[in-house]
C-alpha cells in the first residue's frame, strides 16, 4: 500500500515537473516573440539610419568632387581671363560686321589702298541672344580697291596677321583705263552664330553705313 502511494506521488511529481518544463518553454517562446516585436522597429530604424548615412557620405563625396572641379575651372578662368578679349576678337559672337569692316578699311588705308566696293550677302548684323546653339559660321565677302602691287602685298600680310581669322580664297587684278591697278579679293572670315540665317540679295556698293539688325548685304563702315 505504501509502495503504491509512493509511486502515485512520484508520478504526480513527474507530471508536474514535465508541465513546468513545457510552461517554461512556452513562456520563453512568448517572451522571444515579444522581444522581437519590440526590437524589430528599432532594427528597422537602425537600418534606415545606416542607409541614410551611406547615402549622405556618397552625396558628400560627389559634392567634394564637384567643388574641386569648380575650383579648377575658376583657376583656369582666372588664367585665361586676360586672353578672353583676344578670343572674342578672333572668333566673336555674332558677325560683328561693322567693327570688322572698319578694321579692314583701316588696314587698306594704312597700305595706301582705296576701297572701291565691298560685297557680302546673308549676314546677320544683330548679336545672337541664345548662346547654347552657337556654331562656327562663315562670313564670305569680296573687297575691291585700287593701289600699287606692293601695297596689295602689304595689305595681304596685314589681313593674315590680324587677330580675327580671315582666309583669302581668291584674287583678281585688273588695270583701269587710267592705268591704275584694281584688285578684287574674295575673303572669308568666321564668327559664332546660329544656323538660321535670313535670305537676302547680294549687292555691291561703295563704303556706306549698314542698318542695324539683320541685313542681306552692306558696305564697309567699320
Amino acid at each position: 500500500m505504501d509502495k503504491r502511494l509512493v509511486e502515485q506521488q512520484y508520478t504526480k511529481l513527474e507530471g508536474t515537473e514535465r508541465t513546468k518544463g513545457y510552461f517554461s518553454i512556452l513562456a520563453t517562446l512568448v517572451l522571444l516573440i515579444i522581444l522581437l516585436l519590440l526590437i524589430f522597429p528599432a532594427i528597422k530604424h537602425i537600418t534606415s539610419v545606416n542607409k541614410e548615412i551611406s547615402d549622405a557620405r556618397y552625396v558628400k563625396a560627389s559634392l567634394e568632387k564637384k567643388l574641386e572641379a569648380l575650383q579648377t575651372a575658376r583657376e583656369n578662368y582666372k588664367e585665361a581671363q586676360p586672353d578672353l578679349p583676344i578670343l572674342d576678337l578672333a572668333l566673336p559672337v555674332g558677325s560683328d560686321l561693322v567693327t570688322y569692316l572698319k578694321k579692314i578699311e583701316s588696314l587698306a588705308a594704312a597700305s595706301n589702298l582705296k576701297v572701291v566696293a565691298v560685297q557680302f550677302s546673308n549676314v546677320p548684323l544683330s548679336k545672337p541672344t541664345v548662346k547654347e546653339s552657337l556654331k562656327t559660321k562663315k562670313l564670305p565677302y569680296s573687297l575691291t580697291f585700287t593701289g600699287s602691287f606692293l601695297d596689295f602685298q602689304k595689305f595681304l600680310i596685314d589681313v593674315e596677321s590680324y587677330v580675327r581669322t580671315s582666309d583669302v580664297l581668291g584674287m583678281k587684278i585688273t588695270r583701269d583705263q587710267d592705268g591704275s591697278l584694281q584688285n578684287t579679293l574674295n575673303i572669308t572670315s568666321y564668327y559664332l552664330g546660329l544656323d538660321s540665317v535670313p535670305t537676302g540679295t547680294k549687292t555691291s556698293k561703295s563704303p556706306t553705313q549698314p542698318t542695324s539688325g539683320e541685313s542681306g548685304s552692306g558696305g564697309t563702315n567699320e
